[in-house]
């Protein structure tokens, strides 16, 4: 019975840290935590209400991940995403996104295909209009839809992470309104392509519109 009643206080405290580890990544990456900021894990344990033991194991994932540094004498320092880290992260999304589209199109139902359509439709407004937080809101849509119907809870995993760092390189690699018309034709391709089951075209599709992401974010940072 005790070894029970570990095991399950083990998974709540699992459970803690993941959610701390995500506030902590999802403010990094939104900009509400910049480069250069100290992360104290007092300071961050008394804010979530949590016990320091979640947040000091959270801040270690942070650390391996690169998104902070431990300074002798200064604590955890913020490192951010820096050019050749987002360059990696388009590399990797190139061939999971091209799988996961791959996957939708094996399973995919009629009426997300139709969703996808109108947030298409949707989209072409938006970038018209100019309203970028709206736009944002379909753009991550759109992309939850075919995601979600690669069936592949691994993948699915993998890709959300992922996803959780384009929160700012998007909005550097969508910066103009040539790029956001170009990415619509994209993404126009890549329903077509799904829609009629043909599966390497879809993942050709989806991987040129990530290499292109890419090029545009590159063109953007690297004068």
């Amino acid at each position: 019975m005790s070894s029970v009643l570990k095991n399950l206080d083990e998974g709540k405290e699992k459970s803690i840290r993941e959610i701390v580890l995500k506030e902590l990544r999802t403010a990094i990456f939104t900009g509400n935590i910049n480069p250069g900021d100290r992360l104290v894990e007092n300071n961050i344990a008394t804010a979530m209400g949590v016990s320091r033991t979640p947040v000091r194991e959270a801040l270690r994932q942070l650390e391996s991940e690169g998104l902070a540094v431990n300074i002798p004498r200064k604590g955890t320092i913020v490192k951010g995403i820096c050019i050749e880290d987002a360059i990696e992260i388009y590399d990797i999304r190139e061939v999971l996104e091209g799988l996961a589209v791959r996957g939708a199109c094996m399973h995919i139902s009629r009426i997300e295909i139709r969703e996808l359509k109108e947030i298409i439709e949707n989209m072409k407004k938006l970038i018209e209009t100019n309203e970028e937080k709206e736009y944002v809101e379909v753009h991550n849509r759109f992309n939850r839809i075919i995601l979600d119907a690669c069936h592949n809870k691994r993948l699915i995993s993998q890709m959300e992470y992922i996803y959780e760092y384009l929160q700012s390189l998007r909005k550097i690699s969508l910066m103009t309104k040539e790029r956001k018309l170009d990415a619509l034709k994209e993404h126009i391709e890549i329903v077509d392509a799904i829609e009629v089951g043909d599966e390497q075209l879809a993942e050709e599709r989806a991987r040129v519109h990530v290499t292109r992401a890419k090029k545009s974010f590159q063109n953007a940072v690297v004068k």
